[in-house]
């Protein structure tokens, strides 16, 4: 069975589509780049700190770039809000560049129809672009 398996099932997998996408799609465009899904950030810190671990949703760790992939989740209370800033800080403060992308301002790569549609695939990739520059 495998990576391969669980990806294109998803049903024994701890990643969701859209952050497949967004990693198969950075693959596709930056082939140099190793890129990482659920990468371990530890010995972080807020102005000096300790700070607890990370584990974003996509890393390049050489290029030290992380992309999180934010769903409603993110969105539902003020606890996580304060808990996902404060994670930016921490990782800012370590020399990472993160970039959000948001539920809310990207619906083509949050909708599932870009499984399927030729169409949303190329919008969703799109609105990736608009992120990265």
């Amino acid at each position: 069975m495998g990576n391969e398996f669980a990806r294109k099932n998803m049903w024994d997998s701890d990643y969701r589509p859209e952050q497949l996408f967004v990693r198969d799609f950075l693959a596709e465009k930056h082939p140099d780049w190793k890129i990482k899904t659920e990468y371990r950030v530890s010995n972080l810190t807020i102005d000096g700190k300790p700070y607890r671990g990370s584990k974003p949703d996509i890393a390049v760790p050489k290029e030290k770039l992380i992309i999180r992939v934010n769903g409603m989740y993110h969105y539902t209370s003020e606890v996580q809000r304060t808990k996902d800033e404060f994670q930016k800080v921490a990782l800012e403060q370590a020399g990472w560049k993160v970039i959000d992308l948001d539920c809310r301002k990207m619906e083509n790569l949050f909708n599932r129809k870009w499984m399927k549609n030729k169409e949303t695939i190329k919008l969703a990739q799109e609105e990736i672009c608009k992120y990265l520059g």
